[in-house]
């Protein structure tokens, strides 16, 4: 009875250091991590590092429980001889342990989860990876009875091959909700476009109102709601035009064969005129191109900056009208249309 009540007394003394020094430990790393986050009151919350430290110092006090537990099989002959006692506290601790480690794992990777969508812009996404949630967490705690099992000695090769069969059908069945599921991730990660964009694909142009797990839906630019697959879209040439950090404006103008050399030469700096006095459309260049077929064709550039399409639409049609000014003004002609036999009208001069 005095080496038990010794060996006892030995493994309370553990303990009770062990748990101290754990809590110094998580204590000074408490510390820490409020100064380095220049938070001296409290520690932010949706951290992983506070996860990490509860975790840790749940594990360290199981661990100097069963550090004690251990020296008093030791120094107790009676639990030396009857190893069932040792067995019920280690495969107790064992589950305690395997417990907390998958609630870190799950909550550590639906944090990080979650905070990679806000920093991708996708907050709108997160209901969707609350609603996956107890998937994912299904797949690791399934992981975690799996270990704790093959630990305490249990036959497992009755469940691995159980559990391939069941996943060879559950790969047959599932093999379009995970393809759908791959698909809406290539859209959120790579961001070929994002809600709001004006994107046009075959013969849609709208602009994109949802992204969907399975779907994405487009408006159209003439109202109408266009619902496609987000496989067939990804398969097709999407041209976004909401991510154009400037717009590109080509134009065609067929003006007159007949007109003088002097008047075909003033084109280009009237035409850069026109363009300059429409800020912030930024003039490129004006060039009589070539002899078309009974017209004369100059072409002009200028840039947008600015990827909203109502004011490129804007811009243009102010420009547009004040060519045709500029055009009425100093009495420059269209060309006729091919195959007009019709002289070109003559705009009249002011």
């Amino acid at each position: 009875m005095q080496a038990a009540g010794f060996a006892l007394l030995m493994a309370l003394a553990r303990v009770l250091l062990g748990s101290l020094a754990v809590w110094l430990l998580v204590r000074l790393l408490r510390l820490w991590l409020r100064r380095a986050v220049l938070r001296p009151d409290t520690l932010p919350d949706g951290l992983i590092a506070p996860l990490l430290l509860n975790s840790l110092a749940s594990l360290g006090y199981l661990a100097m429980g069963v550090w004690g537990w251990r020296s008093l099989v030791r120094g107790w002959e009676v639990l030396r001889i009857d190893p069932g006692p040792d067995r019920l506290v280690e495969g107790a601790a064992l589950l305690v342990a395997v417990v907390l480690v998958v609630r870190l794992i799950n909550r550590s990777l639906l944090l990080l989860l979650e905070r990679s969508l806000q920093r991708l812009g996708r907050e709108e996404q997160t209901s969707t990876l609350r609603a996956l949630a107890p998937m994912i967490s299904a797949l690791f705690w399934g992981l975690g009875s799996l270990v704790f099992l093959q630990k305490q000695g249990v036959p497992l090769g009755a469940i691995y091959a159980s559990l391939a069969g069941a996943g060879i059908g559950l790969g047959l069945a599932l093999r379009g909700p995970v393809s759908h599921f791959i698909n809406y991730l290539t859209i959120v990660i790579d961001k070929p476009f994002q809600i709001g964009d004006l994107i046009g694909f075959a013969d849609v142009l709208g602009s994109v109102e949802r992204v969907g797990i399975r779907s994405s839906s487009i408006r159209s630019l003439s109202g109408e709601r266009i619902v496609i697959g987000n496989e067939e879209l990804l398969q097709k040439t999407i041209r976004n035009f909401g991510d154009l950090p400037r717009r590109r404006v080509a134009h065609t103008l067929l003006l007159s064969e007949q007109m003088p050399a002097e008047k075909a030469a003033a084109i280009p700096e009237l035409v850069e005129r026109v363009v300059r006095d429409h800020p912030p459309a930024t003039f490129d260049r004006c060039h009589f191109t070539r002899f078309a077929e009974g017209a004369l064709e100059f072409q002009f550039v200028f840039f947008v900056p600015d990827s909203n399409v109502v004011v490129f639409l804007d811009l243009q049609q102010a420009i547009n009208l004040g060519i045709l000014e500029a055009f009425q003004s100093e009495g420059i002609d269209f060309a006729a249309p091919p195959g007009d036999p019709a002289p070109p009208h003559r705009l009249p001069a002011r």
